[in-house]
């Protein structure tokens, strides 16, 4: 029999606590064992007066902005909509069904009382949180960069009338160039952990900001990684002699040099000590000065004279004489170029892409990462932050029933596991033979 139900006319009535209503494996109540708040109001102790009207719990606004990066919700407008509606919501934040909620303009006011040390020390704990849990390894980074669309018009950019005067032109995906930011990252390769991060403009190369944002990463890390991938952005002799500098193997794809007929940079041998380069006749090339376009570049070159009777000029140069234009530290590029050749070399490079470039797609498919929600390069970093936040707090709930157990005794128990699975390929009698000798 078809029926209608109608709209029931509002009651009076009992509900059970907010608690009883929330499953115990749903993700925020997994979030809420693994968060720790305790040094927000220390943080912010500052920033409040001693007098005048109660405030909005601190806590309670940082527990919303970690909602509005959990389900990257453009808006603190959208965000407290769903609060308003979402029991779920409401228990995170410690708000019966029937308290009042604060106005979304107090998240906006807070973004400008706490400014960025908050949400930089959440995030910082986010990463002491999965070291002591294990989860860092600290062997393997990788580092990355990617751009993220300002709220801004372009036709503003680099305008007085600007509503965010920090943001730049940047590459965006599909060789388009648009108003942004962009973010510097270090990750762990091992558990994909985020250890480093940096912001800025999208016009800032991702060249100039490695050595900041790995740096960061060690002190984070609490330790010196083997290595650090990077891809081709990153491969300069530059850097190769930075890191190892920090005890650091750089893999990094130097340019390939284009195949012609004439000799290339890789037919030239460098001697260090006298800071020359042999060319193939033997001559040497000499330091001769700097170039102007690119004040880190150096050019060596031979005598005229000495290119206008080599017997293999016309292999060499079209030019009067032959002449390398090279980065500050020419030894270091030669070898990141033999190292880039090794067998070890391209499985590290590799692991890099399915590792960094799955991070930036989580963030910006699931934690509204793809566009900027606010304005200014202060408010972009806070918001980079508390994504990373999160995405490192998603690690940590991943292990469920395992978090709080020592990295040794998890080792033991993956190992047990690995064993068990073992056995159980095993035929009957084999399993029978061997169980017993294993339990003794």
């Amino acid at each position: 029999m078809r029926t209608k139900r109608d709209h029931p006319q509002p009651q009076l009535r009992l509900l059970p606590p907010l608690e009883t209503l929330i499953p115990e494996d749903y993700y925020l109540r997994r979030l809420n064992r693994v968060l720790d708040l305790s040094f927000v109001h220390a943080a912010v102790a500052d920033r409040y007066s001693e007098y005048g009207r109660p405030s909005v719990d601190p806590e309670v606004i940082i527990r919303l902005f970690l909602l509005q990066a959990i389900d990257g919700l453009p808006s603190v407008r959208a965000l407290m909509q769903r609060v308003q509606v979402d029991l779920a919501y409401r228990w995170f934040i410690g708000y019966e069904i029937d308290e009042a909620l604060p106005d979304h303009s107090t998240l906006s006011k807070a973004l400008d009382r706490f400014g960025d040390v908050v949400f930089n020390e959440l995030f910082a704990r986010s990463i002491a949180q999965c070291r002591a849990s294990g989860l860092v390894s600290g062997k393997l980074f990788h580092v990355d960069a990617t751009t993220i669309r300002a709220d801004v018009d372009a036709a503003t950019v680099g305008h007085a009338s600007c509503a965010d005067a920090d943001a730049r032109f940047g590459k965006f995906p599909g060789r388009r160039t648009a108003p942004g930011y962009k973010q510097h990252t270090v990750v762990d390769d091992r558990s994909r952990v985020i250890v480093g991060l940096t912001v800025t403009p999208a016009n800032r190369s991702e060249h100039d900001e490695a050595l900041t944002v790995l740096d960061q990463a060690v002190a984070h890390a609490g330790q010196t990684p083997e290595a650090v991938c990077g891809d081709a952005a990153y491969a300069s002799g530059e850097h190769r002699a930075a890191c190892e500098q920090r005890g650091i193997r750089l893999v990094s794809p130097p340019p390939q040099v284009p195949k012609r007929a004439l000799f290339t940079v890789d037919d030239f041998a460098y001697d260090d000590s006298c800071d020359v380069f042999v060319c193939p006749n033997g001559e040497h090339l000499s330091y001769v000065g700097g170039v102007s376009a690119r004040p880190k570049q150096r050019r060596y070159a031979v005598a005229r004279s000495t290119c206008r009777r080599c017997p293999l000029k016309e292999r060499c140069t079209t030019s009067a004489r032959r002449e390398l234009k090279m980065g500050s530290s020419p030894a270091a590029l030669h070898r990141l170029r033999a190292d880039s050749q090794t067998a070890e070399f391209k499985a590290l490079y590799r692991r890099r892409a399915p590792v960094i470039e799955g991070i930036f797609a989580e963030a910006k498919q699931w934690h509204g990462l793809r566009r900027a929600w606010r304005r200014g390069l202060l408010k972009m970093k806070i918001q980079c932050w508390l994504v990373s936040a999160v995405l490192n707090f998603r690690r940590l709930m991943a292990l469920g029933p395992h978090l709080g157990i020592s990295p040794a005794v998890r080792s033991l128990m993956n190992a047990l596991r690995r064993i068990a699975g073992a056995l159980r390929r095993l035929p009957l009698m084999e399993r029978l033979v061997i169980a017993p000798q294993l339990i003794w």
